[in-house]
């Protein structure tokens, strides 16, 4: 007679545990703080930065139109548009994003630092 081999049976997975951090499902969650002062929303970027900004998107999109427009292996295609492109993405555009850095770099550099562990010298 053949042999029946035993199939293995497969282990039971324990169910999931509650974690602490975790709200119970049906509990009300607990509000933030209500009476936190709320912070004025302040542009990242000035006017001079957007307008920079704006001029690098421009010289982009002329860069496109330019290779759009003029024939396949001309020199408008070949060189002057990558060059306006190159300009565009890694000079105009970077230039706008970090113009007036040093403005508000040294505006926060002007606060006094604290003495050593609040001891009068």
């Amino acid at each position: 007679m053949a042999q029946q081999t035993a199939t293995p049976i497969r282990p039971v997975r324990p169910t999931p545990r509650q974690t602490p951090g975790r709200p119970l499902p049906g509990r009300a969650r607990a509000k933030k703080n209500e009476n936190a002062p709320v912070r004025p929303f302040q542009m990242p970027f000035d006017a001079k930065n957007i307008r920079i900004i704006l001029i690098g998107i421009g010289v982009i999109v002329l860069g496109y139109l330019v290779m759009y427009f003029s024939p396949t292996m001309s020199d408008m295609a070949l060189t002057v548009s990558p060059i306006l492109l190159l300009l565009g993405y890694c000079v105009i555009v970077p230039l706008g994003i970090m113009a007036g850095m040093r403005k508000k770099r040294s505006a926060t550099s002007d606060i006094a630092a604290p003495t050593t562990n609040g001891a009068a010298l």
